[in-house]
Formats: C-alpha cells, structure tokens, sequence
C-alpha cells in the first residue's frame, strides 16, 4: 500500500462563537470527522470548483492518507502533476 503525503500548513481561524457552533453542528449533521475537515472540504470546494482534475486524483487530496506519508520529492512530484493536469502550470 503506497500512503500519499501532500505537505500542510496549519492556518488559525478566528470566527464567532455563533458561527462556529453553526459551522460545528453542520460538520456533525453532514458526516465530517472534526469542523477541520468541513472547513478543509469547503475551502476545497471553492478553490478546485472550475478546475477538472481527474477524479482519482481528487480522491487522493480528499482522503485521510493525504495528510500522513509521503517524501517531500514524492509530494513535490504528485503536486506538479496535479498542476499540469488541471493546466495550472
């Protein structure tokens, strides 16, 4: 099994109270793991939403495995790629 790492940035959030109860109780209603994953989801949404990647690749970025293991030379590779495929460069 080959584990895919893409590399992350962790970025603080700051909202209200409210919306962040509303943002939380949405992430449970809708089957999120954590209100982390629905906002990684939306942001996902809204940057990738008038690229076509293919969907093999979309299911990679999507998965818990995207975030766990993968060299930096192995990321930077599969990055490009990406790139290249949805014409981004």
């Amino acid at each position: 099994m080959v584990l895919y790492n893409i590399m992350t940035m962790q970025l603080n959030l700051r909202v209200s109270e409210d919306f962040f109860n509303h943002a939380q109780q949405y992430a449970k209603i809708h089957g999120f793991l954590n209100i982390q994953e629905f906002f990684r989801e939306a942001a996902r949404e809204k940057i990738y939403e008038q690229d076509q990647v293919r969907s093999e690749y979309l299911e990679k970025l999507n998965s818990i495995e995207a975030s766990t293991f993968m060299s930096e030379i192995e990321s930077e590779k599969f990055e490009r790629e990406l790139k290249k495929r949805a014409k981004l460069k």
